[in-house]
C-alpha cells in the first residue's frame, strides 16, 4: 500500500507520514501521568482524521501501534477512544484480537454505559464482523448475542441503539469470508433466535415502528428477514 500523505522532513532529515505522527502523538498522550484527557482527545481526533484518508493510512497507523495504544486507554473515556478505534479498524478487521473483543463486549454489559457509547461499540462490532468469520465466531463465543438482545429491550425507544443492534445481528449471520469454506451463519442465526430470543423481540418492537424513520424500519425487517432465512433454509 502507498501512503500519499506525509509531512516535510524533520530536523534529522527523516520524512514522517501523517499516520506515524498521529500515532506518536497518541503514544505521548498515553504516557502522561496523570492522564490529560484533553491531550488524548486531541490525539484521537487527529488519528481519526488520518485514518479517514484511506486504508493505506489506517494500515500504517495500525502497523505503528495505534491499536495497542487505543486499547490501553479504553478505560479512560470510551466516548473519546471508540471513534478512533472505529476509524482505525475500518477495512482491516484482522487487527482485532481477543482482549479487544472482550473489552468491547464488556462495555455493552455495563449498565451504566450511555446510549451514544453503546451505539459506537455496536458499530465497532458490526464493522469487525464484515468479511471476517473468525471475529464473528469470537464475538458469539463472548455472548454478544444475548447481550445485544438485552440492549434491544432496555433501549427499545432509542432509535440509534436499535438500528445498531439490528446491524450487529445481520453482520453475525453473514457468510462473506472467502478464506473460510464453511462459516457458521446458520448456527449464529439459530443462536439469535434461541439464546437471545431476538426474533420475538424484533417483532414486538414493530408495534411502535412508525414512530421511527424509514431507515430504522428497514433495519428492523432486514434483521428479521436475514435471521428467518438463515434459520429455516
Amino acid at each position: 500500500m502507498i501512503v500519499k500523505a506525509y509531512r516535510t522532513t524533520n530536523d534529522e532529515g527523516v520524512m514522517q507520514h501523517d499516520a506515524v505522527v498521529a500515532v506518536d502523538k497518541l503514544k505521548a498522550a498515553a504516557a502522561e501521568d496523570p492522564v490529560n484527557l484533553s491531550h488524548i482527545a486531541a490525539a484521537c481526533s487527529e488519528l481519526c482524521s488520518v485514518c479517514n484518508n484511506g486504508l493505506a493510512d489506517r494500515y500504517l497507523a495500525a502497523k505503528s501501534g495505534a491499536y495497542d495504544v487505543l486499547m490501553s486507554l479504553l478505560y479512560v473515556d470510551n466516548a473519546i477512544l471508540l471513534p478512533a478505534l472505529l476509524s482505525l479498524i475500518d477495512g482491516q478487521p484482522d487487527v482485532l484480537e481477543l482482549h479487544g473483543a472482550t473489552s468491547v463486549v464488556n462495555i455493552l454489559r455495563d449498565s451504566l454505559t450511555p446510549a451514544d457509547v453503546i451505539v459506537l461499540a455496536l458499530n465497532l462490532i458490526c464493522r469487525c464482523c464484515m468479511l471476517h468469520e473468525a471475529n464473528r465466531q469470537q464475538f458469539v463465543a463472548l455472548d454478544v448475542i444475548p447481550v445485544t438482545a438485552d440492549l434491544l429491550t432496555t433501549h427499545r425507544d432509542h432509535r440509534e441503539v436499535v438500528r445498531a443492534a439490528c446491524a450487529v445481528f445481520s453482520a453475525l449471520i453473514l457468510d462473506d469470508d472467502v478464506r473460510v469454506p464453511f462459516g457458521k451463519s446458520h448456527d449464529h442465526a439459530k443462536a439469535i433466535v434461541i439464546e437471545g430470543n431476538a426474533l420475538d423481540t424484533l417483532l414486538q418492537l414493530t408495534s411502535g415502528i412508525f414512530q421511527f424513520n424509514c431507515i430504522l424500519w428497514c433495519s428492523y425487517f432486514k434483521a428479521v428477514h436475514n435471521i428467518g432465512n438463515s434459520c429455516f433454509i
